[in-house]
């Protein structure tokens, strides 16, 4: 079926007729997951069905079923899949939320149509760049904890015999880390586990099993939370997933410098505090024990509280927003503009820091 675009009309209108300072407590909103990425809906299912009954705004409900897309306030689309047709026309009203968990490079990973077919109209997006986006859903936060963690950071320095470990399967990327990973290890030892590396045969892809990420407590000294793209604002479950174990954080993503704003000074190391990738393998190798201990006791100062904290943040976000439409009420007339109209990402060919 062809899929109508939301139109100003007065139908339209009078559907989600609800003044500015009133909420619309008294009645239930409906929000279709139409096709949840496997991020979520595979390897995060505690977090898929968190819904709403912790929010401020309780009077949403989330549904997975597609049959019900046509008794939906809302639907909520992977944008990195938009599905070519849809088994639904689109009520009038109804309001559509283009979600991106992946950079921008990813978008176009099934093709551009998706942003040139014009019936395709959003109103609200929710990612991970807080500065572009009306839901904002990062991959985790950094909090501090209320009591100073109590532990022999010195003596967990001194058992530490290997240096950097990374866990990777995307080898080529528009990051280059692979080749700033070649480049490092002429310099101090380097680990890679996983499809870019030696065969790592423990848990499951894309899914963070404790069991074999005991190694960074006991084992490396430092991780190396590289992205596959340079784009605002984007640090993964790579940082915040393995940001509590006993090592230092070695980051590269971003933009230039922005690690700096978004983490505690202290609690990890930036590539990008280095004019070269010698200048950064000489710091880390001379890193004395007592160093190294101090860097661990600054960063036990805080912690990632998980995934779920920040999902459940944003369906509450969306379920007051449902709770004020006229406040809210917006469309993306180009969802194309709004995804690469700031140049978000550093292209392959403009990283220039690998030296």
């Amino acid at each position: 079926m062809e899929v109508k675009m939301m139109g100003n009309t007065t139908s339209n209108e009078q559907k989600f007729h609800i003044t500015e300072n009133t909420s619309s407590s008294n009645r239930t909103f409906q929000i279709l997951w139409y096709n949840p990425p496997a991020f979520i809906r595979v390897y995060r299912k505690d977090v898929m069905y968190c819904g709403f009954a912790k929010c401020e705004y309780r009077n949403c409900n989330m549904t997975f079923n597609k049959l019900e897309a046509n008794n939906s306030q809302a639907v909520i689309f992977d944008g990195q899949n938009m599905p070519r047709k849809l088994d639904f026309t689109r009520p009038n009203g109804q309001v559509w939320i283009f979600e991106a968990h992946e950079s921008p490079f990813s978008y176009g990973a099934n093709g551009n149509w998706w942003y040139r077919n014009k019936e395709y109209s959003f109103n609200w997006t929710m990612t991970y760049n807080k500065d572009n986006t009306d839901i904002f859903l990062p991959y985790g936060e950094i909090l501090r904890h209320k009591r100073a963690m109590r532990k022999d950071f010195k003596s967990i320095a001194k058992n530490k015999n290997r240096t950097l470990l990374m866990i990777a399967s995307h080898c080529h990327t528009h990051s280059k880390r692979q080749e700033y990973v070649n480049i490092l290890r002429k310099y101090i030892d380097v680990e890679v586990l996983g499809h870019c590396g030696e065969k790592w045969t423990c848990g499951a892809r894309y899914k963070h099993d404790e069991n074999c990420f005991q190694l960074l407590n006991t084992t490396f000294r430092f991780y190396l939370a590289f992205e596959n793209a340079l784009c605002h604002q984007y640090f993964t479950e790579k940082f915040y997933e393995n940001f509590n174990y006993d090592l230092i954080m070695l980051t590269r993503g971003g933009s230039p410098g922005e690690a700096k704003q978004h983490f505690p000074v202290g609690t990890h190391i930036a590539t990008d505090d280095f004019k070269t990738v010698k200048d950064l393998g000489n710091f880390l190798k001379n890193l004395s024990v007592d160093e190294y201990a101090d860097l661990l006791q600054k960063k036990s100062q805080y912690y990632s509280p998980g995934y779920l904290k920040v999902y459940q943040r944003a369906m509450c976000n969306i379920c007051e927003r449902m709770n004020f439409m006229n406040k809210y009420r917006k469309t993306i007339k180009d969802i194309q503009k709004w995804a690469f109209g700031t140049r978000p990402c550093l292209q392959s060919k403009d990283v220039t820091d690998i030296k």
